[in-house]
């Protein structure tokens, strides 16, 4: 076998051994986080619910001895209570039956009686997982009422979007897989034919040497392809070492433009990450619309940096080019202020704008990645309360100031302050 498929088949091969191993490894870490996360709010909700039930049934009483009549008749409307705190069906147990039910559904046998709920009437908080099309949590915790009755409660909580979550996962590795494994080959079989090739082509020239050309400097010989290079290794030694420094620089633009890339591309994921936290935090309907919409913007402006990479990687340019159309300036920055806030909410941080209706010619993206930079690096590092962003235009001359009132940059560092990753 040629070296360049061994090297092709061993990249591959490495590559899906390690997907196989961490994919199943990550889909089981984050589906047992889903389901301890429920299990810790089903506990919660449950102490709740016990306290409330064993409230609830006293208050309506004037003697203890009357909390059975009154947990039998008012149980269906007790669950219909607990719902709409618990955001899922809730059932309560006494004397081996199902009393009552947020669904209206009382036909449940003693023999019937889910194991849960069956060690929960025995006074021990038990749950169990069932599966099915989705998977279904049910939770079930014992309650005591006067310390004289003992009851149960119920929960069944739909794990549907919990298996959607794992199955997404699952197939964001299939795809990834599939990519990757099609990108190692692509890259491996650029890089092995530029290590399989100059080795060709120095056997056909060693072969002319080998003719009858004095010039020559044979050394050393041997049957592999090492051995044929070593052969004229002395005449071409001077050009390899010219094609190794280019090779180098070469390199060092690949590593200079991913490093770039790599620290342009944190700022979207950063948004992206915050206003995800965001929506799990949130009841407003008006806060989750705005924050899906930054999420949506900045995962859209994400995917054209990357699809711009791989534009530019088949190129084999290693810089962006710069694209300018006319721009509202005023309307860029609000958008960019407005993707801040929250953050900037969290913070402690209010960001002050006076901006003057402007219009000019920009690459809008790159100016809107060193706006969220600058602000970003604001609200992290400089301990300031406000920001003041302004804009102006006077005799044709466009002032845009990004001010805070914080520690500043050390003097020592400014000289600095331009250099990457300083």
């Amino acid at each position: 076998m040629k070296l360049k498929y061994k090297i092709i088949i061993l990249n591959v091969a490495a590559l899906v051994l390690m997907l196989l191993i961490i994919g199943p490894l990550i889909v089981g870490i984050t589906d047992n986080y889903n389901l301890n996360t429920t299990l810790n709010y089903l506990q919660s909700q449950g102490r709740y619910a016990a306290i409330y039930t064993e409230q609830y049934s006293l208050s309506k009483t004037i003697s203890v001895f009357d909390v059975p009549q009154i947990l039998e008749k008012d149980a269906s409307y007790l669950c219909a209570l607990l719902k709409k705190t618990v955001k899922c069906r809730v059932q309560l147990f006494g004397n081996n039956k199902l009393l009552g039910d947020s669904e209206d559904i009382l036909e449940q046998p003693a023999k019937d009686l889910r194991p849960e709920v069956a060690e929960a009437l025995n006074g021990n908080r038990s749950y169990i997982i069932a599966s099915g099309k989705s998977r279904t949590f049910y939770y079930s915790m014992p309650v005591n009422v006067g310390n004289r009755y003992s009851y149960a409660i119920g929960f069944i909580y739909d794990l549907s979007e919990v298996d959607l979550m794992r199955t997404n996962t699952i197939r964001i590795f299939l795809i990834g897989t599939i990519t990757a494994s099609l990108l190692i080959i692509m890259l491996s079989s650029i890089i092995s034919n530029k290590i399989t090739d100059p080795i060709n082509n120095l056997n056909k020239v060693a072969s002319h040497f080998a003719k009858g050309d004095l010039d020559s400097r044979i050394h050393i010989i041997s049957n592999d392809e090492v051995g044929e290079l070593s052969i004229t290794f002395n005449k071409m030694a001077d050009n390899i070492q010219g094609m190794i420094q280019k090779l180098k620089e070469e390199k060092e633009k690949q590593k200079s433009f991913f490093d770039n890339f790599t620290h342009e591309i944190r700022t979207p994921l950063t948004t992206i990450i915050g206003y995800s936290e965001l929506l799990w935090k949130t009841d407003s309907q008006e806060v989750k619309d705005k924050s899906l919409f930054h999420v949506t913007s900045e995962a859209k402006r994400m995917l054209k940096m990357i699809e711009t990479l791989l534009e530019l990687s088949r190129l084999k340019k290693y810089d962006f080019d710069l694209t300018f159309e006319k721009c509202n300036l005023k309307k860029l920055i609000e958008d960019v202020c407005d993707s801040m806030h929250y953050k900037a909410k969290r913070s402690n941080v209010t960001i002050m704008q006076s901006l003057e209706d402007v219009t000019h010619d920009i690459d809008s993206d790159h100016f809107k990645q060193a706006l969220i930079n600058i602000i970003d690096n604001s609200i992290k590092y400089s301990g300031s309360s406000i920001i003041d962003v302004n804009l102006k235009e006077d005799d044709s001359v466009i002032n845009l100031s990004i001010c805070d009132y914080g520690v500043g940059i050390d003097p020592k560092d400014l000289e600095n302050v331009f250099e990457p990753y300083y």
